[in-house]
């Protein structure tokens, strides 16, 4: 089977691309002109977060330091599930009068270990002060109730704030949305600019026209 006279190769694309510029441009710019305004104008989400650190009592010396550490990494999984118990959520519901399900707001805490020993409590919300207090209430009801678990088990590791307050931040920046919204415009834009580059199956190049002149030829020679 004999090939096709033409097969694009890099340079026509680049070419094709070249004779598109505007297009690619224009998309791009109005690309991250939607994420920007995705982002001013559409509902905010807020991360509150409260790190925790899990401690074990014991004496200064290296073994103790050790073995201490190994103990508290042990039950950072624990506490990563405790923070979504139904204990936590409850508690907090009940303290700061919120008006939806131990579920609901257990789908909105996460618990991240930074390291062994650090947990990161974040809960999301729509309003930033409201997601701050229920992440600040969360990390107290979790305090306390380490410390009730602590009294009744022979392992008196609980857990205590590092920070004094929640820090409060979008979970999405500008910036990510703005350049996301960009990139995907201008891949898009590309894309769309070959497709209609070979299906006009422009000769872009004077070798191409070469080509298939010879080609031509030859075959009413034949």
């Amino acid at each position: 089977m004999k090939p096709p006279a033409f097969v694009p190769s890099v340079r026509d694309y680049l070419r094709m691309l070249a004779a598109g510029w505007w297009i690619i441009l224009a998309a791009t710019v109005l690309s991250g002109f939607a994420g920007w305004l995705h982002w001013y104008a559409g509902p905010a989400v807020y991360q509150a977060t409260v790190k925790l650190f899990v401690v074990t009592p014991g004496n200064a010396t290296t073994i103790d330091a050790y073995y201490g550490q190994l103990n508290a990494a042990l039950r950072a999984p624990t506490y990563q599930e405790l923070a979504r118990s139904g204990q936590i959520t409850t508690r907090t519901i009940e303290q700061l009068g919120l008006t939806e399900t131990p579920d609901e707001l257990a789908a909105r805490i996460t618990v991240v270990p930074e390291t062994p020993v650090l947990l990161d409590v974040s809960v999301l919300g729509a309003d930033p002060d409201r997601a701050g207090e229920t992440a600040e209430a969360v990390a107290d009801n979790m305090v306390a109730l380490t410390k009730q678990l602590a009294t009744v088990e022979s392992a008196d590791t609980e857990v205590v704030p590092v920070n004094d307050g929640a820090t409060v931040s979008r979970t999405q920046s500008m910036r990510t949305l703005v350049v996301g919204a960009a990139a995907v415009g201008l891949g898009l834009s590309s894309l769309l600019v070959i497709a209609y580059g070979l299906v006009r199956d422009r000769l872009l190049d004077r070798r191409q026209v070469d080509s298939v002149i010879r080609e031509t030829i030859a075959a009413e020679r034949e």
